[in-house]
């Protein structure tokens, strides 16, 4: 009963502090533009268009799928998928404190779970961003195969295995990212299975059982375009395409690198420390273990590049937990105290800093009163997706990311000739045309310099945001 009624309350402290960190976001529908582009994408998926074909991105399949669950609340879809966001967070946060349990004092493993949630504000985590939702089935996944390592003696551990891998799958259907933790507890399973049953071909066998497991949601997926008849355009868009992005320049390259650096600097005591043990307690593999998996996040993202803050947030829940054992020491209970503290603060500052620089639910309303004066077709050459997710979205495109037109990165890596796309969507005169200020490093120019030809000869301001950095613009056809 007691364990019971302190489950129940950690539960509630946990919870709590996720709605805390998370309050200024709710019912906001400009939180980030991939957030807002996966709700307009799963929003057609109910309509029939499928992603790769009328909604062309090069984002898996499963992200649309799930939020075309939560396209399904209607008028209450912002909440909707923000609710389930928070609910993928506290999942994620209570594997943590279950897994850090492992490795060091309850009350060390929860500080690790808090400080999972507060660094999610960081690197634009506060939203549904793709690995605030992943991160659930990658935490259940280490979690079975660490349960496996700390119980040995409990049945069906090939199973468990088995599922782990599974859930890797399921994950790669949010974001392929996902791969390399995926293939770090994949080998780590084998190598024990070789190891417990001494048996090469037995673990050869694991081996390739695992990898099936791993790629089964996705080969699914690509079976069904296959049967449609359009497998080479799920091809192109999942593997080939993110070969032919272009690179950002070395000084935003850069900034971006020590912006994530020092974003996780501090958590790197944490790791040495969990390495230390694992140095220390050969006999408990489960400290070498979840720092192999630490390890595995990070070459993730050094593989993939840093080019947005985002790709920071595979490493919040790895880096979180290998931070618990810091409890077993003084110093190190007020090292995480302290960064507990200094991180929800400044995510808040942050979570402020984006609301005032993107808008909100005020801004959002404010831009569809103007569009609905005169409605008409809507082009986004640069702004917010969620101005497509409502009746004034008229398939003038089948890429309709604003990114896939206004970033040099992708000028020949989303299958389409953008000029060309670009003239035959002006043609069409849509009625209203949105962008922003300019990016100096990052912009395609020409793609800008075709785009305001066409507004000073035929368009007319209507409407600006002024955000703390930049502004949004909305022109209406003359």
């Amino acid at each position: 009963m007691f364990e019971r009624h302190k489950t129940l309350v950690l539960n509630f402290v946990l919870l709590s502090f996720i709605f805390v960190s998370r309050f200024q976001t709710f019912g906001n529908p400009l939180i980030h533009v991939d957030e807002e582009f996966y709700l307009f994408g799963g929003g057609r998926l109910l309509h029939g268009d499928l992603p790769y074909l009328q909604v062309w991105d090069r984002k898996p399949f499963g992200i649309f799928l799930l939020y075309a669950f939560f396209h399904l609340f209607g008028s209450y879809r912002i909440l909707a998928y923000q609710t389930g966001a928070m609910a993928a967070v506290w999942g994620t946060a209570w594997l943590l404190f279950r897994m850090g349990q492992t490795i060091a004092p309850a009350a060390g493993a929860f500080m690790s779970a808090l400080l999972y949630v507060a660094l999610l504000n960081l690197s634009q985590g506060e939203g549904g961003q793709t690995p605030v939702f992943y991160n659930l089935p990658v935490a259940a996944a280490v979690a079975l195969v660490l349960q496996a390592l700390t119980h040995p003696e409990r049945k069906h551990q090939d199973s468990r295995l088995l599922l782990a891998m599974l859930l890797f799958g399921l994950a790669m259907q949010l974001k392929y990212t996902v791969v390399f933790e995926g293939i770090f507890v994949g080998l780590y399973s084998v190598a024990r299975i070789g190891l417990t049953y001494r048996s090469t071909s037995k673990a050869i066998q694991k081996a390739a059982l695992f990898a099936i497991a791993g790629l089964l949601p996705t080969l699914a997926v690509f079976c069904f375009y296959v049967a449609i008849g359009h497998g080479s355009a799920w091809i192109f868009a999942n593997l080939e395409s993110i070969f032919l992005r272009g690179h950002a320049p070395d000084e935003e390259t850069r900034h971006l690198q020590l912006r994530m650096l020092r974003a996780i600097l501090p958590l790197m005591v944490g790791l040495i420390a969990t390495a230390a043990l694992a140095y220390q307690k050969i006999s408990q593999p489960q400290y070498l273990y979840l720092t192999l998996w630490s390890c595995a996040a990070c070459l993730g993202i050094l593989t993939f590049g840093g080019w947005y803050p985002h790709y920071a947030l595979p490493l919040a829940a790895p880096l979180a937990l290998t931070c618990a054992p810091l409890w077993y020491w003084r110093a190190g209970r007020a090292w995480v105290l302290a960064l507990l503290c200094a991180v929800s603060l400044t995510g808040q500052y942050s979570l402020r800093k984006h609301r005032l620089e993107n808008g909100d639910q005020q801004t959002f309303q404010a831009m569809l009163k103007v569009i609905s004066q005169k409605p008409g077709c809507v082009f986004i050459y640069q702004g917010p997706p969620a101005l497509y997710d409502t009746p004034y979205w008229c398939p003038l495109t089948n890429h309709p990311f604003p990114g896939h037109f206004h970033e040099k990165i992708e000028a020949h890596a989303t299958g389409m000739d953008v000029m060309q796309e670009t003239r035959r969507v002006l043609a069409e005169k849509p009625a209203y045309i949105v962008t922003e200020d300019p990016l100096p490093l990052l912009e395609n120019f020409s793609i800008r310099n075709e785009i305001f030809r066409e507004i000073r000869a035929s368009y007319t301001s209507v409407y600006r945001f002024q955000g703390r950095n930049h502004s949004i613009y909305i022109y209406r056809h003359i």
